[in-house]
């Protein structure tokens, strides 16, 4: 099966997607590291190069087969054996893989051991995230068969990665400190300018996201326009909102941002101005609250994967039904089920048997002198005297 085509302004776009899409991880490193102290910070960012590395390997390997079919199994090295032609496709989506892993970090920042990260990174990019890709988008189609629709990945990447990291949060335990007599206490972040400008590095990258995600450019222009459109919009509701709803604290306008964009990405290429203005707001509004509902819980979701992830990516499925006539609500309710389901179970294995092999989590004493002085004996702030830093 031809993913693209091979005509020269097709593959631009694609490749054109591809790299803002993966632009977006420097958004995903600023937006992470200003929500943690400044004392795990080079730890935070080695997670990033090693899950991108990783999956990127893992993906060509094994993950673009499974979602696509057997044909794709280019790590074979049979002379003749590659289809040159996919090149341009798997680059996209080799990109929402990248993407899908990557969310995990921000719910188990902090006190997650590097191997056992990668581990489970290489699960994800490898196994789990294609899995999801398959039924949804790929060789095997069965969420498509019943309508499913997801055109840029609200459910496949968003909701899957949330629940991921939902998942790895819960079995990986809060950090210290965190909760007192059973109630949270709040463990500031060290930059608050660190989120503001990943947010915006993040929506710059959406764009690739949602446009690239277009079957072909030159099919209808005025689509793409459509899209880009709703994307905006999506984006100014989600952010106004959560300002309205935290008298426009800067972290939650930023993770409002996100939220909205998650959100449109389900319905984007179907939903008018208007409807992406309301679904984005309505994912943004929600994110403050479903944050503290989680972390009343017990559960340590660091930088609020849950609410920006989960479930904007859950509120944007069920939104393309609720919104779009030619979308069945049941089929998209179906779906997100299906996807919770496999990403919640799969997840749990994986971050469960890495717990009971003692790989998951870093000793007291590293969280407590922070990981950075604990693994590479560095100081990203070297104003900072060394010892037990914040």
């Amino acid at each position: 099966m031809e993913y693209v085509s091979t005509d020269g302004l097709n593959v631009y776009f694609f490749l054109w997607a591809a790299v803002l899409i993966f632009f977006m991880k420097a958004g995903f490193v600023l937006l992470e590291i200003g929500q943690i102290r400044r004392k795990n910070v080079a730890a935070h960012m080695s997670l990033k190069f090693l899950d991108m590395s990783v999956v990127l390997i893992a993906y060509l390997f094994v993950g673009y087969a499974v979602s696509y079919g057997a044909q794709y199994l280019w790590g074979t090295l049979v002379p003749g054996g590659v289809d040159t032609g996919s090149f341009a496709h798997y680059m996209k989506m080799v990109m929402f893989a990248v993407a899908a892993v990557t969310i995990v970090t921000g719910a188990v920042a902090e006190r997650v051991k590097m191997s056992g990260y990668v581990i489970g990174a290489l699960m994800i990019g490898a196994v789990i995230y294609p899995i999801i890709e398959s039924i949804s988008w790929g060789s095997s189609g069965y969420l498509a068969n019943i309508g499913f629709h997801d055109f840029a990945g609200a459910g496949v990447v968003h909701l899957a990665g949330g629940v991921l990291g939902l998942t790895a949060a819960i079995v990986l335990g809060p950090r210290k400190g965190r909760f007192r007599d059973g109630k949270p206490i709040p463990i500031p972040g060290h930059d608050v300018t660190y989120v503001v400008i990943g947010a915006f590095i993040l929506a710059f990258g959406w764009y690739g996201f949602n446009i690239g995600s277009a079957a072909f450019i030159a099919d209808d222009g005025a689509n793409l326009a459509s899209v880009a459109v709703a994307t905006t919009m999506a984006m100014a509701g989600g952010t106004l909102a959560a300002a309205f709803a935290t008298k426009g604290d800067p972290i939650w306008c930023a993770n409002g941002m996100c939220a909205g964009l998650v959100a449109v990405c389900a319905g984007a290429d179907m939903f008018t101005p208007v409807v992406a203005l309301v679904v984005g707001s309505i994912a943004g509004l929600q994110t403050p609250f479903m944050f503290r509902f989680v972390e009343e819980r017990g559960i340590d979701d660091t930088c609020g994967v849950t609410p920006v992830h989960a479930v904007s990516g859950l509120w944007g499925i069920l939104a393309a039904g609720l919104f779009i006539p030619a979308i069945s609500l049941l089929s998209q309710a179906i779906s997100a089920f299906v996807i919770i389901l496999i990403a919640g179970t799969l997840g749990l294995i994986v971050y469960g048997s890495l717990k009971k092999l003692g790989m998951l989590r870093v000793s007291e004493n590293a969280e407590d002198i922070g990981l950075d002085e604990y693994l590479y004996e560095m100081n990203v702030y070297p104003e900072m005297p060394i010892g037990r830093r914040i």
